[in-house]
């Protein structure tokens, strides 16, 4: 497709201290108005993929979707984030979406549980939650939506079937509250579903990325798998500065020789030996469901049950295999639905 004839994309940024904001180019006045306000940044994969699978469920009814980015994994300030939760509050007011989609539990934080909570309007969705919905006590008579869960279980028993004779997993991740959350699960999940398919599964939080280096380092001979969760939030021991995900993954890629097992999204593009990974679009697809139940029926959205996203994405990468001499069993490559050759 030549690039001259794809529409283009602007991007507005508000005043200080106010969240990113981009208006979808598909926007009808006709249609019902719908925010979507991100935690994050208009490029994550996780973040696009969610705007996609909205986007999609909304279709039909040709909404205005308007669109914001609170960028919490570089902006760690939370008065920086009260402030550009505030700026929503203000464009909330003035515009009067009927339906707020809330993307991640900065989000949650920030925005809907102290300010948008128990209101009469807008009815609220949430997506990708990982704290337990008591925290921001969710539902609510205006508020549902999607829970996110990791495919732990389904993680390890795939990566068993690759290295067979694996037993010991360092499950390694930053000290986001993300984090956090994900462990708790990871924890439930084990004591709801008894043992998982690799024995021996340890944990490990670090805030720094030389943290990080040494737990890696550390893992190569204490640990058969290297799981890797978050470390999108990792700061620089000397600067203080949070390390770019790209640069912690190009370093852990060059220096980990074992096998590597991811959960998340950018384990499409940071060359993990495989891993079963959520999926941004079917929770951006559940909550886009969601909200046109609220925007066709009329229903209060606290009406409608929580829901917990289901699929689970098996992605192979074969050039990471040839690199670590690892040979996939060819029915796990023909049934992945990600292969990167």
């Amino acid at each position: 497709m030549r690039w001259d004839k794809l529409l283009p994309l602007f991007l507005i940024i508000l005043c200080a201290g106010s969240p990113s904001f981009a208006q979808d180019s598909a926007n009808t006045p006709q249609g019902p108005r719908v925010f979507v306000v991100h935690s994050y940044h208009p490029e994550y994969i996780w973040v696009r993929a969610i705007s996609q699978g909205i986007k999609e469920s909304l279709h039909s009814l040709k909404p205005r979707i308007d669109t914001f980015y609170l960028d919490a994994k570089h902006d760690l300030d939370p008065e920086s984030l009260r402030a550009k939760a505030q700026g929503l509050i203000e464009r909330i007011a003035a515009d009067k979406p009927q339906v707020v989609i809330a993307v991640d539990d900065p989000a949650q934080i920030y925005l809907v549980e102290p300010h948008l909570k128990g209101r009469n309007a807008p009815q609220v969705i949430f997506c990708g939650v990982n704290a337990p919905l008591a925290k921001y006590g969710f539902p609510a008579p205006n508020i549902s939506g999607v829970r996110e869960r990791w495919h732990f279980r389904e993680g390890f028993s795939l990566m068993r079937e690759i290295t067979p004779k694996a037993r010991r997993v360092l499950f390694l991740t930053d000290e986001s509250e993300s984090s956090s959350y994900v462990l708790a699960d990871l924890k439930e999940d084990r004591r709801m579903g008894g043992r998982f398919a690799l024995p021996k599964v340890d944990t490990a939080q670090v805030g720094t990325f030389q943290q990080w280096q040494r737990k890696v380092l550390a893992s190569q001979t204490q640990a058969d798998i290297l799981a890797m969760g978050v470390y999108l939030s990792l700061r620089d021991e000397q600067t203080g500065k949070v390390v770019p995900a790209d640069s912690v993954n190009a370093w852990t890629q060059k220096a980990n020789k074992l096998p590597t097992l991811g959960f998340a999204d950018y384990v499409l593009g940071h060359g993990q030996l495989t891993g079963v990974i959520e999926s941004g679009h079917e929770q951006g697809e559940v909550a886009g469901g969601m909200a046109r139940q609220v925007l066709e029926r009329g229903v209060a959205a606290g009406s409608l049950p929580v829901r917990v996203n289901q699929r689970g994405v098996v992605v192979v990468n074969l050039k990471t295999a040839e690199r670590l001499g690892i040979v996939i069993p060819f029915a796990i490559i023909q049934a992945a639905g990600v292969v990167v050759q």
